[in-house]
């Protein structure tokens, strides 16, 4: 069973939210028996990273699709839009794991809520894996 998993960067996370965010990984791939585990391989670390690394410490396969380009759909490249896309369609169940509030030492863009998600899910800061998440034939999510 094919796992992507999939949420926030690492600086949206607090230490206390990022061990809660770990113990979901884990807990997730138990629970659906994953014998692999997808992720994205986010260059601002978090959810991506941390997937990769629980699954090693459990002996899984891993497979991660990087973006080629760090835009949302350049022309001929691989960007977040497709890397998305591929985690999506290759995974069997896709886990997204987002926080409720960002932490006051985050410095990035800010929204109010996941417009990906609106009226979907309980409240939560926008997630690009909100986005692929929709996109999969199962979803998950925790919001920490």
């Amino acid at each position: 069973m094919r796992l992507g998993i999939v949420g926030h960067e690492a600086a949206k996370f607090t230490p206390e939210t990022e061990e809660q965010a770990r113990q979901e990984i884990r807990k997730a791939i138990h629970a659906h028996g994953a014998t692999e585990v997808v992720s994205g391989s986010c260059h601002l670390g978090g959810i991506d990273i941390w997937a990769v690394e629980e699954a090693n410490k459990l002996g899984l396969n891993t497979v991660e699709f990087a973006p080629q380009v760090l835009r949302w759909d350049p022309p001929g490249k691989t960007g977040f839009k497709l890397r998305n896309l591929q985690i999506a369609k290759y995974s069997d169940v896709v886990l997204c794991i987002v926080v409720e509030k960002i932490p006051h030492t985050y410095t990035g863009m800010r929204f109010n809520d996941c417009y990906h998600c609106q009226g979907r899910n309980p409240p939560h800061i926008k997630s690009g894996g909100c986005w692929t998440a929709w996109r999969a034939k199962s979803r998950e999510w925790v919001v920490l």
